[in-house]
């Protein structure tokens, strides 16, 4: 009988790759620190052979497609110093985003990510399962924000990349987590959150970057691509008074407001999610403590320059 293996013995490196596709070198540096892991060893598209015989039963499959995907989450949390590459760059990269660093001794040294539509960087992930070790090749995906209150923000990651065959390590990867700051819990002292210019009491904080990812596997192409993007999210808070803000009037003539929600403190350890034109949906009710809630959807719209449509501070 073979020994067990344990889930939670775990580590996840990540690199940008130097060619779309081709396994790049990890090192130490490259490590995530994550939470809430789905592996998915084998994925991939059937095709039925279809095969006639005088009597019923299955006829075989043969796999026609062959990738691997993995998902977990990221502390949502800045860095330290001000300044510095957070650790989750390359995974924001991989899903369609730019970063520009801005380092020390600059004024305001931080980072600014914001959405592409060209030359998507891909990533080798490197998810090894005590001692077992399953890589990935030309990943791309899709990010989320999740920011509820009296809970930890996180970034939810899904990555999609190339099958490469299982192999046993003699030992589990070095990891080294120090660009990964703690994240703070999200309450009045750490989070605040405006839309329109007000100050809403919020209870939920939802952001998806919405990416098309598809995986292609065609004569002589073997990759995953991002073939569109569509931003959403949505907001939880305390419903106002119709003098203050009429929520369903700004949903029937789709109104285009900017939005706003930081998170952190001091010029350190701070995220900032910023939509300059956030379309407001159709409003929904809920309670929370017997506190009337209003649910506030909303898609993120582009200026007519492209690729604006939020921008991420860090």
């Amino acid at each position: 009988m073979s020994a067990p293996k344990f889930f939670r013995k775990m580590a996840i490196l990540a690199v940008t790759e130097a060619t779309v596709g081709t396994l790049a070198v990890v090192t130490a540096a490259n490590a995530i620190e994550v939470s809430d892991v789905t592996l998915t060893p084998i994925e991939g598209d059937e095709a039925d052979q279809g095969v006639i015989r005088p009597y019923f039963g299955a006829s075989e499959t043969s796999m026609v497609t062959l990738y691997r995907k993995v998902a977990f989450s990221v502390g949502y949390a800045g860095v330290s110093p001000a300044g510095t590459l957070p650790g989750f760059t390359p995974l924001l990269r991989a899903c369609a985003a730019s970063a520009t660093n801005t380092p020390a001794p600059a004024p305001t040294p931080n980072t600014v990510f914001a959405p592409v539509t060209d030359d998507i960087e891909s990533l080798s992930i490197y998810a090894t399962i005590d001692k077992r070790l399953y890589k990935m090749a030309g990943a791309r995906g899709n990010a989320k924000v999740v920011c509820d209150a009296k809970a930890i923000p996180k970034w939810q990651f899904e990555f999609t990349g190339s099958f490469v065959p299982v192999e046993d390590v003699a030992a589990m990867p070095a990891v080294n987590y120090s660009a990964f700051q703690r994240p703070l819990g999200v309450n009045k002292l750490n989070t605040t959150f405006s839309i329109d210019g007000y100050t809403a009491a919020a209870n939920s904080f939802q952001f998806d970057f919405g990416n098309q990812v598809v995986k292609q596997d065609l004569m002589n192409v073997d990759t995953t691509e991002i073939t569109g993007r569509t931003s959403t999210g949505s907001v939880t808070f305390r419903d106002t008074d119709v003098a203050t803000k009429d929520w369903l009037a700004m949903a029937r003539t789709s109104a285009k407001v900017p939005l706003l929600l930081k998170h952190g403190q001091a010029a350190t350890n701070t995220v900032s999610l910023s939509v300059p034109l956030a379309q407001i949906g159709k409003p929904t009710f809920s309670e929370v403590d017997g506190i009337h809630m209003i649910t506030v959807p909303f898609r993120c719209i582009p200026s007519n320059a492209g690729n604006d449509e939020w921008s991420i501070t860090v």
